[in-house]
């Protein structure tokens, strides 16, 4: 009994051994099989790789069909232009854009501000200024903005050209307006239809394309330009008394400074006036003492 006691204690120090040496094992095979997946990742990126950069290359034996060729020259003769004739100017895309712009709604609004020029503010005031225009008389005017003008350089004729796409009949255009300022060249244009234009009379429009405009567009004031235009308008179509143009302040041109002449006159007289001082600082009190000594006796005495 006592050996056989001795032998299942031997056999399971055997197995606990075997055991321990096993789990000792595993770890190492878990790493050489990890290994091995990475190393045939790695041969199968490889060999991925290999592929695009075969593909990429064109076979000699490939002929590109008749409408990869149409596109190829289609690409072609593009850059060329672009070459040739330089980017499309952004300013031409705004112009565009305008005239593809539906017309402004009546009531809904009146301004395209496709340069941003007009403020929060602004934009507000005109808004409610033509809205009231409409709703007492009938006429519509429109304010328009854009940076630069490229594709049509007069303005006036880029707005005639705006108005007759918004309003292409007589009777649709007869009384709308456009007011249109261009921030490039500080310019404005004001067209519109014959019932309009008569309504505003030529004197206001003169004055607004000569005072109005240039003298706010001076400052970059564009905001003012705009508004007090509009306010001209309103009030040549409404009847009532013209606010007038605005009044340009005049710099002076007077000197501020001393010519030489001028200077060395004032410093003459400061001279003299310095020297007169010392004189009678020093005269004042030498007569102040021969009067003072010649009126005590005891020194005519001495």
């Amino acid at each position: 009994p006592r050996s056989r006691g001795l032998s299942r204690t031997h056999d399971a120090t055997i197995m606990s051994a075997v055991t321990m040496n096993l789990a000792s094992r595993a770890p190492v095979a878990v790493k050489a099989k990890r290994n091995v997946a990475l190393r045939r990742a790695a041969t199968t990126s490889k060999s991925a790789k290999t592929v695009v950069s075969c593909s990429a290359a064109r076979s000699d034996d490939a002929t590109p069909g008749p409408v990869k060729r149409l596109a190829s020259a289609v690409v072609g003769l593009g850059a060329a232009a672009s070459l040739a004739l330089g980017a499309p100017d952004v300013a031409t895309a705004a112009e565009l854009e305008i005239l593809q712009t539906p017309a402004p709604a009546s009531g809904k609004g009146y301004i395209v501000d496709d340069s941003g020029l007009l403020s929060r503010a602004a934009s507000g005031s005109i808004n409610s200024r033509l809205k009231e225009l409409e709703d007492t008389t009938g006429y519509h005017v429109n304010v328009i903005t854009v940076r630069k003008l490229v594709f049509e350089q007069d303005p006036f004729a880029f707005g005639d050209k705006v108005l007759e796409t918004w309003y292409p009949t007589l009777e649709e255009g007869n009384n709308k307006g456009n007011l249109l300022l261009v921030k490039n060249t500080k310019e404005g244009a004001i067209v519109g239809g014959p019932a309009f234009l008569k309504g505003v009379g030529n004197d206001v429009l003169d004055s607004i394309l000569s005072k109005n405009i240039p003298i706010n567009l001076d400052d970059e004031k564009y905001g003012e330009a705009l508004t007090s235009s509009v306010d001209r308008i309103v009030a040549a179509l409404e009847g009532k008394a013209d606010p007038g143009p605005p009044v340009k302040y005049e710099k002076s041109r007077e000197k501020t400074y001393k010519t030489k002449e001028e200077t060395n006159e004032k410093r003459e007289i400061f001279s003299n006036v310095v020297i007169g001082l010392l004189v009678i600082s020093f005269v004042v009190p030498m007569v102040q003492y021969f009067g003072y000594v010649a009126g005590d006796p005891d020194w005519d005495g001495d």
